[in-house]
């Protein structure tokens, strides 16, 4: 298997933050990840964007029966949970073969972290995606987020400028020339956010991709990038 493949890394790094790796496949892509940069960044990527989805999800609280079963089947109280098993349904069957190893972890957090003991839940950001900017090596570097009001630009690893010079966004349009965002000030070395006026919303309305190129402090004169386009991804959405 070619690992080398940036969509093929892109895709067992998704796998991997999902949980859907599995087994041996697992193991080698953790051997892997601990001596490839690249190869963090992409998980990186898919943690972050994956991220807001996990806080969204209300809690639930579980039927007392499915404890029981969980129990049963782990050893944990046999003869207690015993007592409170309900009798057998289609629903227990389904459950007892899909879910062997939920109701495991289920079990864990309920014996390491009682209920009372558990977090508040995370804020969830109202951002979507918009895009990741990757190098033309396809490094993944920025992901950017838009609430309608700003971009938020998420550095996947430390970004730094030259000295006398500026990074600026550009809107990349099916037909026709890039068309300036502005300017990006970095906040840090891994943040920036520029704000969306309706001006350059009206320049992205039918923008299929983002790009960053390094430019003179100021930005472009001419109205064109003039420096290296960087960072590059099309818009999702």
């Amino acid at each position: 298997m070619n690992y080398d493949s940036p969509e093929l890394q892109h895709r067992l790094a998704a796998e991997y933050v999902l949980g859907s790796l599995q087994g041996p496949a697992r193991r080698r892509f953790e051997k892997l990840l601990a001596a490839n940069d690249g190869l963090q960044c992409k998980v990186r990527a898919w943690e972050l964007r994956l991220a807001p989805w996990a806080a969204a999800v209300k809690p639930v609280a579980v039927p007392r029966h499915v404890w029981a079963r969980i129990q049963y089947q782990l050893f944990l109280e046999p003869s207690r949970a015993r007592e409170q098993l309900p009798e057998p349904s289609r629903f227990w069957n389904w459950w007892a073969w899909g879910s062997t190893a939920l109701a495991a972890a289920f079990a864990l957090v309920l014996v390491l972290r009682p209920a009372a003991e558990l977090p508040p839940p995370l804020p969830v950001s109202l951002s979507h995606d918009l895009a990741v900017l990757s190098t033309d090596k396809a490094e993944a570097v920025w992901i950017v987020r838009s609430d309608g009001a700003e971009l938020e630009f998420s550095g996947l690893s430390a970004v730094s400028v030259p000295a006398g010079r500026d990074l600026e966004l550009w809107a990349i349009p099916v037909q026709g020339a890039p068309r300036s965002l502005g300017v990006v000030k970095l906040q840090g070395d891994r943040q920036a956010r520029v704000a969306l006026t309706a001006e350059l919303k009206a320049r992205m309305a039918d923008g299929v991709a983002l790009a960053i190129s390094l430019e003179p402090a100021g930005g472009s004169t001419t109205g064109a990038p003039t420096g290296p386009v960087l960072y590059s991804g099309k818009l999702q959405g």
